[in-house]
């Protein structure tokens, strides 16, 4: 992976990402929004430009970063049940809009330049959304119902919206408590085979492009997120893709520095995997 990004990090966007996302009732980690804004910033620079938005909004904690990474002249679309709960079937988060209008301004965040819609997604297709944007999306969050056919169905919507080099972030496709979302990105890959190619995997977002894109995609956040946060390259649908991880125990700050991976391609290393693996799992 040779590709070396090149883009400046502004302000509030180092902000939020470095904390001031946690003001916001949610559920998204910093490597995530490092990871999503390390995107969004090397689009800005690499031209592709376009609309962002997010299925599932619920309190606005990724949207904002979403809001915050726009150049000028570029839209936002908040796509929410909000007090529409009775469609919440899997109660996988609770929209509230007026808290989410409210952290909109805590932001500096104009909503007159975002696209509100309160509607069960399922009801909703982009070519009905995008008569308002007029624009083709660059960052999609899918982070809606938790059921295997509203993944399926967001996926869809968000497929049909990208444009050149656009990304869409997955939440929750590696979650346990909801096994379904693993389901519904199965079906979509198997409707529309070789439409979206994953290129990153995040605490708890994938991350996908067009094949053509996914590869650039992830040389770019090799070269750009801190090495403790690189767990391994490996394959996902048939597409490499690089994890990353918060550490989050000492074994595991351990086990992702630098002279760990060196030593595990070391001779000596290799020798001592059996033994190290009997001490930590007692």
């Amino acid at each position: 992976m040779t590709i070396q990004p090149s883009f400046s990090v502004s302000g509030p966007v180092q902000q939020y990402v470095h904390g001031h996302h946690r003001r916001v009732d949610g559920w998204l980690s910093r490597l995530d929004a490092t990871l999503i804004s390390c995107v969004g910033q090397w689009q800005s620079g690499a031209g592709v430009t376009g609309a962002v938005g997010e299925i599932g909004v619920h309190h606005g904690r990724l949207f904002i970063l979403l809001a915050l990474l726009r150049k000028a002249g570029e839209r936002a679309f908040a796509i929410d049940l909000f007090e529409d709960q009775q469609f919440n079937v899997d109660q996988s988060g609770q929209g509230d809009e007026a808290v989410f209008r409210a952290n909109l301004a805590r932001f500096g965040i104009d909503a007159g330049t975002i696209n509100i819609v309160k509607g069960n997604s399922l009801a909703l297709t982009w070519a009905g959304l995008s008569g308002g944007l007029e624009q083709s999306v660059r960052l999609f969050s899918v982070d809606g119902g938790h059921t295997a056919e509203i993944t399926r169905n967001d996926l869809t919507i968000a497929d049909d919206s990208l444009g050149e080099g656009g990304v869409i972030v997955l939440d929750d496709y590696f979650n346990p408590e909801f096994p379904a979302v693993s389901e519904g990105m199965c079906r979509f890959m198997i409707e529309r085979p070789h439409a979206l190619a994953p290129f990153a995997i995040g605490d708890n977002k994938l991350m996908l492009a067009r094949p053509g894109w996914a590869e650039r995609y992830r040389a770019m956040l090799f070269g750009t997120v801190k090495p403790r946060y690189f767990v391994r390259d490996t394959e996902l649908f048939g597409t490499p893709i690089s994890v990353f991880r918060t550490p989050r125990t000492l074994m595991q700050i351990i086990r992702q520095t630098n002279l760990t991976r060196r030593l595990r391609s070391h001779p000596l290393g290799r020798a001592l995997k059996p033994i190290v693996r009997r001490f930590v799992q007692g």
